[in-house]
């Protein structure tokens, strides 16, 4: 197969053998808290929802959107499949960790579920339609009842999967297209800043209290595309309060009180969500919009063009930057900072 030994590479942490000793046993505790939460082997009885899963700790969080027992019935029948096809094992292979991952995505695959932008599992399970979060709590609640050595991780507005060897080396996995990737590629594809890498805050294993903060952020980004702002806001905080460095919950909870019209609110969560993800260029945008309302035009140019530096491609804040240019008197300027705007509108249609 082409590209196989590229692709199916593992991955290691850098660092001396005294950390990459630490760097384990801190991974190990991660996989040990996730593996005791299911307290089940693969070898018991058809799984019928109880201990619960991961999966089933969302759809408990989503029974006032909808969740109903029907859904916490379709991943228990979706484990029972994943069991009958998946022999498991004290010690994998990269080969075999592949193929126990591939042999997931088969099942979802041929379950037909597809991969599209969606918030809640109980919704997605209904429709078959499922994003990487949901795919990502689908795998990890199959994994927490037969014991795969996997758990999400998160980047950007993306989660994915990580399958951890006894060495110390993992194989990512995108859930989405169901093949190995290297952690390059959603540095440079995500445009994940290296900061943020080491603050921990993307492309670290997240534990099962993070990936329930995540499941919060969710809910609270439903609410706040329904526009109900004030509902939404709670989830934000108590995502918040299980991942205190989810960015997105910080971006997320700005942008809903900047909708609600509390700026005085919205901003210190949005200049907090730059801080831990200096490439999030909607937070720049979004952060440029407050200090444009109050006519702090020096700070608002500062971040919108921080925005079109971390992402080229969204007109929106190269039109921000001609309106503060006219408001300047720089007539000019203006009309070149228009026409890209219209430029890379139509480009790229964002």
């Amino acid at each position: 197969m082409k590209d196989t030994h590229v692709h199916c590479r593992r991955e290691s942490r850098k660092g001396s053998l005294k950390n990459r000793s630490l760097i384990l046993s801190a991974r190990i505790a991660v996989l040990l808290v996730w593996l005791c939460a299911a307290g089940l082997y693969a070898d018991t009885p058809a799984y019928t929802g109880s201990p619960r899963t991961i999966a089933h700790d969302f759809l408990d969080l989503e029974k006032d959107f909808g969740a109903a027992d029907r859904h916490h019935a379709e991943v228990n029948r979706l484990i029972n499949l994943a069991r009958s096809l998946i022999k498991t094992r004290e010690h994998y292979s990269t080969e075999e960790a592949v193929g126990v991952l591939s042999a997931i995505h088969t099942l979802l695959k041929q379950e037909g579920y597809i991969f599209k932008n969606n918030l809640l599992l109980g919704k997605g399970l209904e429709k078959k339609i499922i994003d990487c979060d949901n795919y990502c709590a689908l795998y990890t609640a199959i994994a927490e009842v037969m014991r795969i050595p996997m758990i999400p991780v998160y980047a950007p507005n993306h989660s994915f999967m990580r399958f951890s060897f006894g060495d110390g080396t993992y194989l990512n996995w995108e859930t989405t297209e169901g093949k190995p990737r290297q952690d390059a590629y959603y540095i440079s594809t995500l445009r994940i800043a290296e900061d943020s890498i080491k603050q921990g805050v993307y492309m670290k294993d997240l534990s099962r209290k993070e990936f329930i903060g995540v499941e919060y952020n969710n809910i609270g980004a439903w609410l706040m595309g329904a526009k109900r702002y004030r509902e939404a806001v709670p989830y934000f905080t108590m995502a918040l309060k299980f991942y205190p460095n989810f960015s997105s919950a910080w971006h997320n909870r700005g942008t809903c009180y900047y909708g609600w019209g509390r700026s005085d609110a919205a901003l210190p969560d949005l200049l907090y969500a730059v801080k831990l993800d200096p490439g999030s260029a909607v937070s720049h945008n979004s952060i440029g919009d407050i200090y444009f309302d109050r006519k702090a035009y020096d700070n608002a140019l500062k971040h919108y063009t921080a925005s079109v530096r971390t992402d080229p491609t969204n007109y929106v804040p190269y039109h921000s930057i001609g309106l503060i240019m006219r408001i300047k008197g720089d007539e000019a300027r203006a009309r070149q900072w228009f026409g890209k705007s219209a430029e890379v509108k139509k480009k790229y249609g964002k």
